[in-house]
């Protein structure tokens, strides 16, 4: 295969990885949009979408290993690196996404009930510094 052609071939798929994963990407947001601000939000989960773009990888690494045993090293390497690029991405979303979802919970030990979402009391001078509550600061 000629360079011209490995470069076409390349391109185009490419161009078609970036595509559908980008299509993967707009239907996770298409489903995670909420605009009725009365209701509160449905958790969607983005382990399937992020699979949709794993899977588009791993298709992309397969594509660099038979192209590279037809000696099409252009194609190889930019079908190994998109290979790289999109699984290290949907596995960076994910563990970010997990990450974010762990920290939102309440940790062992703390109120679970109404009590949970009161906010923390105030910590401080309630009226300014010349109060008789604020003597111990020095005030």
């Amino acid at each position: 295969m000629d360079g011209l052609a490995q470069f076409g071939l390349a391109l185009g798929l490419t161009v078609l990885e970036v595509v559908l994963a980008a299509v993967a990407l707009l239907l996770w947001f298409g489903a995670s949009l909420h605009l009725d601000t009365g209701t509160p939000a449905p958790e969607v989960s983005p382990a399937p979408y992020l699979l949709a773009v794993v899977a588009i990888g791993v298709g992309a690494g397969a594509a660099a290993v038979t192209w590279g045993g037809r000696r099409a090293w252009g194609v190889a390497v930019t079908q190994g690196l998109m290979a790289v690029l999109l699984t290290g991405a949907a596995h960076t979303t994910l563990a970010l996404a997990t990450h974010d979802s762990a920290r939102t919970e309440s940790p062992a030990g703390s109120p679970t009930g109404p009590e949970a979402s009161e906010p923390p009391a105030m910590v401080g001078c309630r009226s300014g510094d010349h109060s008789q509550e604020c003597a111990h600061l020095g005030g």
